[in-house]
């Protein structure tokens, strides 16, 4: 029994001096922004922010490529059909050639 009591005049003083000394540290951590880390995630965040326009800038621009493709290949026959009528041409630039 005499062992028990002095376990405990040990055991309850280290675990509340522990116990205030953990809560203090926390209490440091917090103010300073969990161990210095605020600082880090918030360049990450702004970073991927910026990545994200740089996407959707890049995106808006294939899409007026895309656009000005589309508008360029409705002008411009077919590679099929602009050698059809250019052989057709010679045909009649030339005579004799489509014997």
């Amino acid at each position: 029994m005499t062992a028990a009591r002095s376990m405990y005049i040990y055991v309850i003083p280290a675990f509340l001096l522990g116990f205030g000394l953990g809560g203090l540290s926390l209490h440091v951590a917090s103010a300073q922004g969990l161990l210095g880390l605020k600082t880090s995630v918030s360049q990450i965040g702004t970073s991927l922010v910026e990545m994200q326009k740089n996407v959707d800038a890049l995106q808006k621009n294939m899409n007026t490529i895309k656009q000005a493709k589309d508008q360029l290949s409705s002008l411009s026959p077919t590679e099929g059909d602009a050698i059809k009528k250019g052989s057709e041409s010679m045909k009649q630039l030339i005579p004799g050639l489509g014997q």
